[in-house]
């Protein structure tokens, strides 16, 4: 019941169907146990029942998976069942009307897992900095999650390589799938950069062999790490944190003593929760992803969820003045995967390219 299929396609057929059933289900029931309910009514419990069960359900799973459930089961009940409901009743009461809301459900069901996905932002900025010689240019990518390499995974290799940038950054989560790792491994080793390109793990990364995806390509696993670069705009320090260490400041501590004085200090961390432990320290920007923006956001509201403690505007997405420190957090290319609904309201996908010029 998508525009799209994937590795977990069969599975969450099988779901839109037990979502919709449910729904059409407690419908009926109503009408049975009410005759003298109005259809219309019956079908508005019939929806808010299904949404409780399903809420209910996502709950007691718990964890991303719980919610994926919860956000499928929104998403399935006001985009596939609903508009074939409206077809029904169309159909029914002889009323054309009511096909009307049921092509605009379906309009802005294709705009959410077809177009907007694939709408790549590539967004530009200059950013000035102490203690640079010269203009430092760095490409940021982020939560490439994806279920193959299509156009717009293409699109953002291309903008990356034409800006031809002096040290690529990828803060994490690579694919929703193992069964991709050599169309992604071949796809990785395309990006190319001047001083260097750095990673660093994300969420679903962990069943990942990371040495061997990343083998042959111009990126290096940096999580828990850091690297000094000699470049023409001066000493560039690049310190990664590993997945669960946007928390752990006297580890972060440690890795700045290792690093040493450098000109410029970049902190790559996949959650930007990281910015609390970086708050006081010798560090320049924070690069962050896995918030995907909201993934799901509305106009003039924002994201509804970010999965993160940092502030709504932060999480958003873009380029964030924080104290001293420079936030920057990706939107990221890719969509949540396994039984989440893949999809993109108001949050486009992004590549940012950052020139950082001397002050």
């Amino acid at each position: 019941m998508n525009f799209y299929w994937n590795a977990f396609g069969l599975v969450n057929l099988g779901l839109d169907l037990a979502i919709t059933f449910t729904f059409y289900a407690l419908s009926f029931m109503q009408c049975r146990r009410w005759p003298a309910l109005s259809l219309v009514t019956a079908c508005r419990r019939g929806l808010l029942g299904s949404l409780l069960l399903w809420v209910l359900a996502g709950g007691f799973v718990g964890g991303i998976v719980g919610f994926s459930l919860i956000a499928r089961a929104f998403w399935t009940l006001f985009t596939a069942a609903t508009p074939l409901l409206l077809v029904f009743l169309a159909a029914r009461k002889k009323k054309v009307i009511l096909l009307i809301p049921a092509l605009l459900l379906v309009v802005f069901k294709f705009y959410g897992e077809v177009y907007e996905p694939g709408a790549l932002e590539v967004q530009r900025a200059v950013v000035g900095v102490k203690g640079l010689k010269a203009p430092l240019k760095i490409a940021h990518i982020s939560d490439l999650q994806t279920d193959g390499i299509g156009s717009m995974q293409e699109k953002a290799l291309e903008a990356v390589n034409n800006y031809k940038p002096d040290v690529i950054l990828f803060t994490g989560d690579v694919m929703n799938h193992p069964s991709l790792g050599a169309e992604i491994h071949s796809y990785l080793g395309k990006f190319k950069s001047r001083y260097g390109a750095f990673f660093v793990d994300g969420n679903v990364d962990t069943q990942l062999n990371i040495p061997e995806l990343f083998s042959g390509t111009d990126f290096e696993n940096l999580a828990g790490k850091y690297k000094r670069i000699g470049t023409s705009a001066g000493t560039i320090g690049v310190v990664g944190l590993a997945l669960d260490d946007f928390g752990f400041g006297k580890g972060l501590e440690d890795l700045l003593s290792k690093l040493g004085h450098t000109d410029v200090t970049l902190l790559l961390s996949h959650v930007p929760d990281a910015m609390r432990i970086a708050d006081g320290l010798p560090i320049s920007f924070l690069f962050s992803g896995h918030t995907h923006g909201g993934q799901a956001c509305l106009p003039w509201v924002g994201p509804l969820v970010t999965l993160s403690g940092v502030p709504r505007r932060i999480a958003a997405g873009g380029i964030h003045k924080v104290g001293a420190l420079n936030v920057v957090v990706s939107r990221g290319l890719g969509m949540e995967g396994h039984i989440a609904p893949r999809i993109r309201t108001f949050c486009r996908p992004q590549v940012l390219l950052l020139e950082l010029k001397p002050l």
